[in-house]
């Protein structure tokens, strides 16, 4: 026995066409691009806050030992690397979200019985390279080319902040936790800043540019699922089964 959400709709039905107002998507798309940085900003606040808090009590409370201090240290970081990452999260879709924006402006020109699932699909890619072309050279991806344009975005010196942050915290509770002479604490605390940082920007521009890794595929099925994984995020434009 099936339930009756459970039993299969005609295929007919899932082709049909469906109700949509351009000007209300695009306005649904820009709120939610704007919606990302919000939450972005409100990722790097809580972090503030928490820093500004937990920094000063764990350094000025006595009755904490050294060794917990720096365990604490190191918990303060790791919230801050989860947090870096989500905020990466929140960037990969505002970037998804305004080419959404771009291809609903373009499909404004289009008569209706013009907008279809192909057509849709075709103005989100024409966006995606339009805006990535210069990411491509001899069908690999410039990385260097796209951070060097990206390096001193809004978007990036953002994410730099809460990295620097996290990097400097993390460091300090790793030097504050080995039981070594002063200097060597300086030396270890310095390289893991730098580490962290490296690592950090590392996937936040990997995770930026892979949406246009479509772009210098060559091959037909990868390019298939690269295409896909960006589209699946557009679902403004997802108008048709």
């Amino acid at each position: 026995m099936y339930n009756e959400w459970e039993l299969p709709i005609e295929e007919e039905k899932l082709k049909e066409k469906k109700d949509y107002n351009l000007e209300e998507l695009y306005n649904h798309a820009h709120s939610e691009l704007s919606l990302q940085q919000t939450k972005r900003d409100q990722i790097i606040t809580l972090y503030l806050a928490l820093c500004s808090f937990l920094v000063p009590f764990t350094l000025g409370e006595e009755v904490i030992t050294w060794p917990l201090k720096g365990l604490i240290f190191i918990v303060i970081g790791l919230v801050g690397i989860l947090f870096s990452l989500v905020s990466v999260r929140y960037r990969e879709y505002k970037e998804v979200y305004w080419l959404c924006c771009q291809s609903i402006t373009v499909l404004k020109n289009f008569k209706d019985d013009e907008i279809n699932k192909d057509s849709i699909q075709k103005v989100f890619y024409r966006c995606l390279y339009k805006k990535g072309k210069g990411y491509v050279k001899d069908n690999k991806m410039n990385y260097f080319k796209y951070v060097r344009k990206n390096s001193f975005s809004s978007e990036t010196l953002h994410f730099i902040i809460i990295g620097l942050i996290t990097s400097f915290v993390f460091g300090i509770g790793i030097a504050i936790s080995l039981p070594v002479i002063l200097v060597l604490k300086i030396v270890v605390s310095v390289l893991i800043v730098l580490i962290v940082l490296v690592l950090l920007l590392y996937i936040y521009f990997r995770s930026c540019i892979k949406i246009y890794k479509v772009l210098a595929s060559t091959d037909k099925e990868e390019k298939d699922q690269l295409f896909s994984k960006a589209f699946s995020k557009a679902w403004f434009l997802h108008m048709y089964y």
